[in-house]
């Protein structure tokens, strides 16, 4: 089988791979397809452990590491984490920080804290998950005029934040 046919196999498979920087920081969970591609190119070594995707296809097996490292370092550029509604969720762990109630994806809701019809931002310091019941008793109240209390102060997550949620989701896909 010809390289391209053997990646175009590849490409068709939604295996993820782990994609580590030389000092085995986390860089991006990458496609099974793209793994190959820079084995074959020869950047990068597969980690110590034992474990393996294996491909079979007609003319030969293939043993791609679940985890990758490069053979050199990238640079990344300091990122901000987007304050998303998903990433807002995440930060306050699905609990609301009103009343305290662990909540899911379809029952979670994002409540502005200074409301933006009094001229309150989308950031992350002014906006925190809360259940429905909360956000829909204090309305377009401030929390002081609603007599409502927070749980936490929220704060802008550090760089790490989105390291530490890339690797849960590589690991609930394992």
């Amino acid at each position: 089988m010809k390289y391209l046919d053997f990646y175009k196999y590849l490409k068709g498979m939604n295996k993820q791979v782990l994609l580590l920087n030389q000092d085995s920081t986390p860089l991006n969970i990458i496609t099974i397809s793209k793994a190959f591609k820079l084995m074959s190119r020869d950047k990068v070594w597969g980690d110590s452990s034992d474990e393996f995707i294996e491909v079979v296809s007609i003319s030969k097996t293939i043993k791609i590491p679940k985890i990758l490292i490069l053979k050199y370092y990238v640079k990344l550029p300091y990122k901000k984490a987007a304050a998303s509604r998903q990433n807002i969720l995440k930060r306050d762990q699905y609990c609301c920080q009103y009343c305290g109630k662990e909540m899911n994806n379809k029952d979670a809701t994002i409540d502005h804290i200074i409301p933006t019809s009094k001229g309150g931002a989308s950031s992350w310091v002014n906006m925190v998950a809360s259940c429905r019941e909360c956000n829909l008793f204090k309305g377009s109240k401030t929390p002081k005029e609603a007599q409502m209390v927070l749980k936490n102060r929220p704060k802008e997550p550090s760089y790490g934040f989105l390291f530490e949620s890339m690797l849960i989701t590589f690991r609930k896909k394992k």
